[in-house]
């Protein structure tokens, strides 16, 4: 006989969201909230929502983040926030850590106290492989290319220890480019759609990189098996779609859509330091 489903292992259940403002974190509270959970959202965004469930607390701040951690008692908890500049300049490395790898620190000390916590879902990026030969495997030796990338992989080797010394039940995951409504104008996608909506010029680097979009909902059904799994705690789990294009078929795709190729300038920007070109990962594991 089957055990219960996912979705039903999730009701009445508390369940603690990091970055729950964020693009993939507000996808992930409202999937929680239709399956019954008491979902707490902690971001350090002003919060829009009003109730006790809508925390506004910056993960740098242990004191705080302790007190509101130790008041919810959470059973499940996913860890999304995290600062994603992938600005390759050096004097972004310690302002990095500082959110990323010690916020996380703070996170994992406080739940350390809270013998009702299950699950720890961290989310990393596939980023962390760099330059790796793909598709990339989890026990691949890292090859961080930026700031971003070395503090998430800090973030991974964190979480790793704390399994293996505290026993506190973290899973990390590495997933690939997520898409969907409601991302930051800053991405790629939504920046390239944005653009020619308003009749502009996109300017873009040659496009030959290749890369695996997952949609935002799929990616959001990886987290929700993976909190209430009870297996793969201390391990690192590649998601992705399994499908890739070019950054240029992806642009020509979508200009093609709009009817708006004409704005399209391939070619005219230069491909980021120690640029990923082929952004691929090998899933089978998860």
């Amino acid at each position: 006989m089957s055990g219960p489903s996912t979705e039903t292992r999730y009701l009445n259940k508390r369940v603690l969201v990091t970055g729950g403002a964020g693009f993939i974190g507000r996808r992930l509270k409202a999937r929680l909230a239709e399956l019954g959970a008491a979902v707490y959202s902690l971001d350090n965004r002003p919060v829009t929502a009003q109730g006790p469930n809508e925390i506004q607390c910056d993960i740098r701040d242990a004191k705080a983040l302790g007190a509101e951690v130790g008041r919810i008692s959470p059973e499940i908890v996913f860890h999304l926030a995290a600062s994603i500049d992938r600005a390759p300049e050096s004097a972004k490395i310690g302002p990095m850590l500082e959110v990323n790898l010690f916020g996380a620190l703070n996170l994992f000390e406080a739940l350390k106290a809270v013998p009702a916590c299950r699950s720890v879902v961290v989310s990393g990026t596939g980023e962390e492989y760099g330059s790796a030969v793909p598709p990339f495997l989890e026990s691949y030796r890292e090859d961080p290319v930026g700031p971003y990338s070395f503090s998430k992989l800090c973030v991974t080797y964190l979480a790793g220890m704390f399994f293996k010394v505290y026993r506190l039940p973290v899973i990390v995951f590495r997933p690939t480019l997520a898409y969907g409504p409601g991302q930051e104008p800053g991405m790629f996608i939504p920046s390239l759609i944005r653009t020619l909506r308003r009749g502009e010029r996109f300017e873009m680097t040659a496009g030959e990189q290749v890369r695996d979009f997952i949609y935002v909902d799929d990616l959001v059904d990886a987290y929700l098996k993976a909190g209430v799994a009870g297996a793969g705690f201390g391990e690192i789990f590649n998601i992705g779609s399994g499908e890739t294009s070019t950054i240029r078929e992806l642009a020509l795709k979508i200009a093609s859509l709009m009817n708006k190729k004409a704005l399209l300038d391939i070619g005219l920007k230069p491909y980021r330091p120690a640029e990923i070109m082929d952004y691929r990962v090998d899933f089978s594991k998860a």
